[in-house]
């Protein structure tokens, strides 16, 4: 099992002024040393949910529209972390961690190589940026996922985490055989802490 341990930044996060202060304590704070972060959407798929509800996008296309709003995400964030870095595979990743820095999945370019190799993701809007982050972290054998978010779930299992909507419906599928799945709280000082497996 690889010691990867695979960190999603809900987007709902982005709004702190000392974003890039917490989350470089809670990575900091974690025994791993191999972490590779996945960017949520936030407000700007949002959006994007806004204007399907509009005008009626085809789900595949809305879908990887809301990606790509998690890409800007990503853009932005690498730009604030120390020592982050955009990468589109593994191998990249492994170069980032070398250099003693922070490697941020690029989501579509990602997916784009994972396709590419005839391992494709469901595109559908429950299939979110949780759902994303944790398929990766199955593809990579990860040791471990957290999910860095605004709020808890009310209990410490997948199911509650899905019916409470603190994870989108995909959720506990795409986690697969991942033997460790966690939700931290980061808006919390200290940040609270639920282990779902």
């Amino acid at each position: 099992m690889r010691t990867i341990h695979v960190i999603k930044l809900g987007g709902s996060l982005l709004d702190l002024p000392d974003l890039p202060a917490r989350l470089t304590q809670f990575l900091d704070d974690c025994p791993e040393r191999r972490h590779l972060l996945v960017v949520g959407g936030g407000r700007v798929a949002d959006h994007v949910r806004a204007f399907d509800d509009l005008h009626g996008l085809d789900p595949r296309e809305g879908h990887m529209a809301a990606v790509r709003a998690m890409q800007l995400n990503s853009v932005m964030v690498s730009h604030v972390l120390r020592a982050a870095r955009l990468v589109a595979e593994l191998r990249q990743a492994e170069d980032v961690w070398s250099a003693g820095g922070l490697p941020v999945v690029d989501p579509v370019a990602w997916l784009e190589r994972e396709e590419a190799a005839g391992r494709q993701t469901p595109r559908r809007w429950s299939f979110t940026s949780d759902s994303i982050a944790a398929w990766i972290a199955c593809s990579l054998s990860a040791c471990r996922l957290t999910l860095l978010k605004s709020r808890l779930s009310a209990s410490g299992d997948l199911a509650a985490a899905t019916a409470g909507g603190v994870v989108d419906g995909d959720f506990e599928m795409a986690c697969g055989e991942l033997s460790r799945v966690s939700l931290v709280n980061l808006r919390q000082r200290p940040p609270g802490c639920l282990d779902l497996r």
